[in-house]
């Protein structure tokens, strides 16, 4: 398996409003470190430990990583460009907090900024937004459909659940709307049936926030947390798994903490047991496995620059509980998932290309600049990602 991965101030404005809450003490247990946790910083992460406080206070105000989490990860798959299909491409949503993923679950939006482009049948539980539509198998929709343009497919039909804006004309076979069909008069409704069909303007929609002067730049807190991190509280070597030979295994508590890099020809593992924010500049360049393993109460914010390879077996999360891991991407370096991945989290990476190669599931969700699949693909949207904020201080939840 190989995984290749290569506006800050905007951001805090938009999600800021005064934190009061100090900056966490970190906690590590690992092989690695060669001490022991102390007895105030084990107290100090009790249950999970206290939100997660990032940025630089002296610049503006700081956000808090659960609702960063919130804000960034709402739809199920986000494509700032288009979305080109060859199999089956499936979104449904479940919530981790009421047991196991099954399949059939109401919900999983999905946005793509270009158009929607694909060769087999589409289905989309939740709302999708789109610049366009091309397809020449059936669509589904359980929620409702926005298009800022035509919906093409001569040969095949779509199906909307709720009301559907299409600013173009619809060029499909058939499509059934369960509620409102609007279309401005300019375009035709085609062969469209619906509950109500209006004839007036349909505003245009930007499903996926990705112009550069606005969308989140992850860069921003790498360089930051370079310098301001918990490593120096707990003693921990930030080149701890520059050179990983064997199996390392590395756990932390909670905590905001900076590695160097993870590289050498071993395996590494990551143990996360509290609110813990990693960052890792240098990037990670493995060539036999890494495992990021999260289990209640901990939560990962994993920010990631300059490449992300594992020639080996990638564990990424649990499927029982992705709204707990959180991946963001500085770069533009395509990443590149083989088949016999596990991709259990929410990826922001949005100049970044995701090439997924053989059937794919994914539970969480993705935020990509560019996503193409070679096979079927699977999106299982954790809804409790929209619960991340809850525990950020006052106004920064909301």
């Amino acid at each position: 398996m190989r995984l290749h991965i290569a506006g800050f101030m905007a951001w805090t404005a938009l999600l800021s409003a005064g934190c009061t809450v100090d900056d966490p003490v970190a906690t590590l247990r690992s092989p690695d470190a060669g001490t022991d946790v102390p007895d105030e910083w084990a107290a100090h992460c009790e249950d999970s430990g206290p939100p997660l406080l990032l940025g630089n206070p002296a610049a503006g105000p700081q956000v808090c990583s659960g609702q960063l989490a919130q804000t960034l990860f709402r739809r199920a798959a986000c494509s700032c460009e288009g979305l080109s299909l060859s199999a089956p491409f499936t979104v449904d949503a479940f919530r981790s907090s009421a047991g196991p993923y099954a399949p059939g679950g109401t919900g999983g939006d999905v946005g793509v900024n270009g158009v929607l482009s694909a060769n087999d049948r589409v289905t989309v539980g939740g709302l999708l937004q789109v610049g366009g539509v091309q397809i020449s198998s059936p669509l589904t929709v359980g929620g409702g459909l926005d298009s800022n343009g035509p919906l093409s497919g001569p040969g095949t039909s779509a199906t909307v659940t709720g009301d559907a804006r299409v600013n173009g004309d619809v060029g499909l076979a058939a499509l059934t709307v369960g509620g409102v069909l609007t279309v401005p008069p300019e375009f035709s409704p085609g062969p469209a049936q619906a509950s109500e069909l209006r004839r007036e303007p349909v505003p245009p929609v930007i499903p996926c926030d990705c112009a550069e002067g606005s969308r989140f730049d992850p860069a921003a807190l790498i360089a930051h947390h370079t310098v301001d991190n918990d490593n120096a509280a707990i003693g921990l070597d930030p080149a701890t798994l520059t050179d990983v030979t064997g199996e390392r295994v590395l756990e932390l508590l909670c905590g905001r903490f900076l590695l160097t890099r993870i590289a050498g020809p071993g395996r590494a593992t990551l143990r996360i047991r509290g609110r813990t924010a990693l960052f890792i500049p240098g990037g990670v360049d493995l060539k036999e496995a890494l495992t990021v393993d999260v289990q209640p109460p901990g939560e990962l914010d994993l920010f990631l620059a300059g490449g992300f390879i594992v020639s080996g077996d990638l564990t990424l999360g649990s499927a029982a509980l992705p709204s707990r891991v959180r991946v963001y991407v500085a770069g533009s370096q395509a990443l590149d998932i083989s088949a016999g991945s596990t991709l259990a989290g929410n990826l922001y990476a949005p100049q970044a290309q995701l090439n997924l190669s053989g059937n794919a599931e994914v539970f969480g969700s993705l935020f990509v600049r560019h996503l193409e699949a070679s096979g079927a693909v699977q999106v299982h949207h954790d809804a409790d990602v929209l619960g991340a904020g809850a525990a950020c201080p006052a106004g920064q939840a909301g």
